[in-house]
């Protein structure tokens, strides 16, 4: 074995490890009923602290024991002068927060090692799925070791597609699609998507919008090792670690589809991200929790809690017993009685607090709505 075969072996033993130990960790958290989230500044989507637990956890080690490679993750600031490296770490701490905040099992925890532009070893697990998948250039994709095949389907029609609904019945199609089976409930996760693909579960996944690297870079090697193709909706190969570290659009499935779907997608008309390579950098990724400027406005928010019937959803036991906190004039106030009232509650699972921000009031007697 050449030596750069055998340090790519030894870093996907450590990725394994890693990653299980990542999953474990995102996992105490809803044991102690729920992860804290807000929301990332710049509309970026949400955030929880589990999530950068496991990014710090996932830095220490991979950067302790390679020094020598960058780095790139969705929870750090994007440094481009540390990810100036031939070989560089890619990482998804939690690949579908949404659903890891909502008790959804579709998440999982993601990192991969991308060489000169080219993803070349990847782990992603799926802790509450008990699904631990793996690939290396040249070696194969596996599933809790068993071996991934790609899709081998030839034609479009029947096809079983993990995509937007809107992509396939949307009226501007040139073409119109024909009988697909989509995925439904879909998996937010994109890693997730492209994972279900490699090990022939769907025959394809498209997603017509732009995706970050660490979106697609762990999820490339496993469609590629398990015989399944991977580029933008315009049959492009994936380059990683560019300039800005994103991919316009994602096309995976088994290498027959490939052609037909980016046949059919290459009509969209989506900008290549490195077209603004010369911009100014972004807000910082580095997610920070919501504050609300002090601009004298009295904005409503209350904050109230209860022990609830099921605690994926918003149905409580008894609503006579409703714990009411106060109503308070900004997110921040709103926020800080939150946390203390939470605080209370960890070995209380059914017990939640919320914030509810008051953005529309209905006046009974004349029927107006008032909007905040």
């Amino acid at each position: 074995m050449q030596a750069a075969d055998r340090t790519l072996t030894q870093d996907l033993e450590l990725m394994l490890a890693l990653a299980k130990e990542a999953g474990d960790l995102a996992l105490s958290y809803t044991l102690k009923g729920g992860a804290e989230a807000w929301n990332k500044t710049g509309g970026k989507g949400p955030v929880t602290e589990a999530d950068l637990a496991v990014n710090r956890l996932c830095l220490n080690q991979l950067q302790t024991a390679r020094p020598e490679y960058g780095w790139l993750s969705e929870e750090t600031l994007d440094d481009p002068a540390a990810r100036a490296k031939s070989r560089v770490w890619v990482v998804d701490p939690i690949d579908g927060t949404r659903a890891y905040i909502n008790g959804d099992p579709h998440w999982c925890i993601a990192l991969a090692i991308v060489e000169d532009g080219e993803a070349v070893a990847s782990v992603l697990y799926a802790p509450a799925l008990g699904q631990m998948y793996s690939a290396r250039k040249g070696a194969g994709a596996f599933r809790n070791g068993c071996v991934l095949r790609a899709s081998q389907r030839k034609q479009e029609e029947g096809l079983r597609l993990i995509a937007n609904d809107g992509v396939v019945t949307h009226p501007s199609w040139p073409e119109p699609w024909p009988t697909v089976e989509l995925a439904r409930p879909k998996p937010n996760a994109t890693l997730l998507r492209m994972a279900f693909v490699a090990a022939g579960d769907w025959d394809a996944t498209l997603v017509l919008g732009e995706k970050a690297d660490w979106d697609v870079a762990a999820g490339a090697v496993l469609v590629t090792e398990a015989g399944g193709r991977a580029t933008t909706h315009l049959g492009e190969p994936l380059v990683f670690n560019q300039a800005v570290p994103a991919q316009r659009s994602v096309v995976a499935s088994g290498n027959a589809l490939h052609p037909l779907l980016v046949r059919r997608a290459e009509v969209v008309k989506i900008p290549d991200p490195q077209a603004r390579a010369d911009q100014p950098l972004p807000v910082p990724t580095e997610p920070k929790r919501m504050n609300s400027a002090n601009t004298g406005k009295q904005l409503l928010h209350i904050v109230f809690g209860g022990e609830l019937k099921d605690v994926t959803g918003v149905e409580f036991e008894d609503l006579s017993q409703i714990d009411f906190i106060g109503a308070f004039p900004n997110y921040q106030e709103a926020y800080d009685a939150w946390k203390a009232a939470a605080q209370r509650t960890v070995d209380q699972a059914e017990m939640r607090y919320f914030i509810l921000h008051a953005h529309k009031l209905l006046d009974p007697a004349t029927g107006d709505h008032h909007h905040v």
